[in-house]
């Protein structure tokens, strides 16, 4: 493993991470996040919203953050690039680590104070509120549920985190030239040639 991250950008790790933490956060937001019972915490289930009505649904806010936070945990892998011996990799895992971090933990806050999944208080306890008003296709499909409420919390917070990931694709291709422009210095690790160890590698193409 080790020997293949001279031969892999921290940066297509991100482009592919998706893959791997938008399942991730599905099976364990429908695996694990309970909703609450709103009559028994004498909460409202509805509100009006734009002159529609929209559904109310309430999660306990800290084990929900816990699981979308675990689901993004795997962007955090490009730390491992760090044990390259290449000064010009580790400056690209440096940058690489703050959009990891970006995605992991600041597009969470993000979309907690901007979208529609309120982060409510009551009696003391903090609690996550999903509002599904009943236009477009949610006024389509009849009843909502609790699986509607998820997938809607689900898209938004994806749809927030592909922000981060146009970066990532955009700083895959182009880190080269912020490197020669900022910090010249600093070579890319070269193709081997001819008589070299194979264990010796192109930073952003595979042998």
């Amino acid at each position: 493993m080790l020997a293949g991250l001279g031969r892999r950008s921290p940066f297509l790790w991100l482009v592919l991470t998706p893959l791997l933490t938008a399942p991730l956060s599905l099976a364990l937001i429908y695996g694990f996040a309970e909703e609450l019972d709103a009559r028994s915490l004498g909460l409202p289930t509805t509100r009006m919203e734009a002159n529609l009505q929209a559904t109310l649904y309430y999660y306990d806010f800290w084990p929900t953050w816990l699981l979308l936070t675990i689901a993004g945990l795997p962007n955090l892998l490009v730390a491992l690039w760090f044990l390259h011996r290449s000064g010009y990799v580790r400056v690209a895992a440096g940058a690489a680590l703050v959009v990891a971090v970006l995605r992991t933990f600041v597009v969470l806050l993000v979309f907690f104070a901007t979208s529609q999944t309120n982060v409510i208080s009551h009696d003391g306890e903090l609690l996550m509120r999903i509002a599904l008003e009943a236009k477009g296709f949610l006024a389509s499909v009849g009843e909502h549920t609790p699986g509607f409420a998820k997938m809607r919390m689900l898209l938004t917070l994806w749809l927030y985190g592909a922000y981060t990931w146009a970066a990532s694709l955009a700083l895959w291709p182009l880190w080269n030239l912020v490197m020669d422009r900022f910090l010249p210095h600093l070579k890319p690790p070269q193709k081997r040639k001819p008589g070299e160890p194979r264990t010796w590698g192109s930073f952003l193409e595979r042998r």
